[in-house]
């Protein structure tokens, strides 16, 4: 994932039904973005809060939210990251909490000793978390009472980082909203956000969507049990997850790139096509690319021949040794068209994938020679043996993604970015049939998903209670959410971070893994940030 600065309001409203769980995203720079509607009327069963993006937290930035933990509450910043599956929270008296520089921690701590409602279900080192940065996270599980948008919720089970050392960029809490099965436990499984979230009767499955908006915008809104139908355009497409290489279980948000073209000045150029939308696209001699979903990532990662053969001859303005550009490129008649599944293609502007860089001591812009320089957000990777690599931020903009865990499947459409309409938020009721009778019009179905589907924690000890917070938790917009150490000057949007993939107790945690820019020197970003990061989580081809 990856940091800006700005973020919107979020509200979670009564209505005559049961309120749905909507954060909104933002984005920090001022210049670039618009301000969207503080409160957000939501229908019923859904909640809201804001989420925000901050580029100079790591490289590219990442996706957060604010949120509260604790009698009395405590604020916190969390990235939200659909490639892991923990809650955790970065302790006050952890050493690199205490200290100052690149690799502390920022957008607030959690001091238990402060809550009254605090409990530990497990001591350390029962937390024990790594990222594929080498970035680590340890301490005990604890339950206390978490607030998000206006809803409080008791018992809430999180991870509390006593040691954190982050490797790349500043140590931020996360919200993983993945499969719980993914969860960084020893022992035993517990109900993560999209799970408490149901099981507490707010929403009716474990099913939320993601509108990050235009690299440009100031929010966007992950908004859990509901659809927004005013945030995208054109006909949304159901598509089955595929199951995991070695298991042949859904518990991972992976589909298919089956089809790529550039576009240049309104002339489409196919770079490939005919890849399978299903398992076969594991297969070594199958074109396709099997894709991780994920709001912890910054950049697209593609397998190295692909990005030679195919990216790069595209792309010939990016430093092939600093993986750096010209920000002026944001302004070519450029785009990508991806295909998913063989059924559905997204358009993505060359601007949402050219990302400005800054100074992390100063949060100024990075410039060379007189020009601001931009990170190019599709990256090489190499093997890594899991049989899919990362897609993140930089193409996820561009998509309207509604997370199914229930049915295993994904419904994509493209993104209305910077959109003007009042929401318009549909409850999602549970069961296949779900989204086909919440959406009536431009919608494409999908058969029921026949593998195997990584299923919610079952005998859950917790006994979760709901409560409405006496304030809007995130009610701040524009750059006024965004941590005050976070704000940046001028520039657009992010470069890039990347997360990882599902291995025994890792996480994606792409923001906080992304590469920090260190003083004026941005040498070996490739390298650092994204190569090397890359093919330690898992964004490899190979099969």
């Amino acid at each position: 994932m990856r940091p800006t600065t700005a973020a919107s309001t979020l509200a979670l409203l009564s209505t005559t039904q049961a309120a749905l769980p909507l954060l909104s995203i933002a984005k920090r720079d001022s210049n670039l973005q618009y301000t969207p509607n503080a409160i957000l009327r939501r229908d019923g069963g859904t909640v809201e809060t804001n989420i925000f993006d901050i580029l100079s937290y790591s490289t590219g930035g990442a996706y957060y939210a604010n949120v509260t933990v604790g009698t009395p509450p405590q604020d916190q910043v969390v990235i939200l990251d659909t490639g892991s599956s923990d809650l955790y929270f970065d302790a006050s008296t952890a050493q690199a909490c205490e200290s100052t520089g690149p690799y502390s921690c920022r957008g607030g701590t959690f001091e238990p000793k402060n809550s009254s409602t605090y409990f530990i279900v497990d001591p350390a080192p029962a937390f024990n978390t790594s990222f594929g940065d080498g970035s680590t996270a340890m301490g005990p599980f604890s339950e206390d009472v978490v607030g998000i948008g206006n809803v409080l919720i008791q018992n809430v089970q999180f991870g509390v980082a006593e040691k954190v050392n982050s490797t790349t960029g500043y140590a931020i809490g996360l919200m993983g909203l993945g499969y719980s099965e993914n969860e960084a436990v020893q022992q035993h499984f517990y109900p993560n956000m999209p799970e408490v979230l149901r099981d507490t009767g707010v929403i009716n499955s474990r099913l939320y969507s993601v509108y990050l908006n235009d690299v440009g915008a100031y929010t966007g809104t992950i908004l859990f049990g509901g659809i927004d139908t005013t945030k995208y355009t054109g006909e949304i497409a159901t598509l089955d997850l595929l199951p995991d290489i070695n298991t042949g279980v859904v518990d991972q948000f992976i589909q298919t790139v089956t089809g790529l073209a550039y576009n240049n000045s309104g002339k489409a150029t196919n770079l490939f096509y005919g890849g399978s939308p299903n398992v076969q696209a594991y297969t070594s001699t199958d074109v396709a690319l099997p894709v991780l979903l994920d709001t912890g990532s910054s950049a697209w990662s593609v397998p190295t021949s692909y990005y030679d053969k195919f990216i790069a001859p595209q792309f010939t303005f990016v430093d092939p040794q600093s993986g750096l550009c010209a920000c002026s490129h944001q302004n070519d008649d450029t785009s990508l068209i991806l295909e998913f599944g063989a059924k559905l293609n997204i358009t993505v502007p060359i601007r949402e994938f050219v990302v400005p860089v800054y100074n992390s001591s100063s949060n100024e812009p990075y410039i060379v020679n007189g020009q601001s320089q931009c990170a190019f957000m599709i990256v090489p990777a190499q093997p890594t043996g899991q049989g899919f690599q990362t897609l993140g931020d930089a193409i996820l903009r561009s998509m309207y993604i509604v997370f199914d865990l229930d049915q295993g499947q994904v419904s994509l459409a493209q993104a209305k970015v910077n959109g003007s309409s009042s929401p318009n938020v549909v409850t999602v009721s549970a069961g296949p049939s779900g989204i086909a009778n919440a959406i009536s019009t431009s919608y494409s179905a999908a058969p029921v998903n026949t593998n195997s589907i990584a299923p919610a924690v079952q005998n859950a000890t917790a006994s979760f209670s709901v409560s409405t917070a006496q304030s809007t938790i995130g009610s701040a917009t524009g750059v006024g959410a965004v941590p005050a150490d976070a704000q940046v000057s001028g520039g657009a949007s992010g470069t890039a971070s990347s997360s990882g993939s599902k291995s025994s107790g890792s996480s994606s945690k792409g923001a906080a893994a992304g590469l920090v820019v260190p003083g004026a020197d941005f040498s070996g970003v490739w390298v650092v940030g994204v190569s090397v990061a890359m093919a330690a989580l898992g964004a490899g081809l190979v099969l």
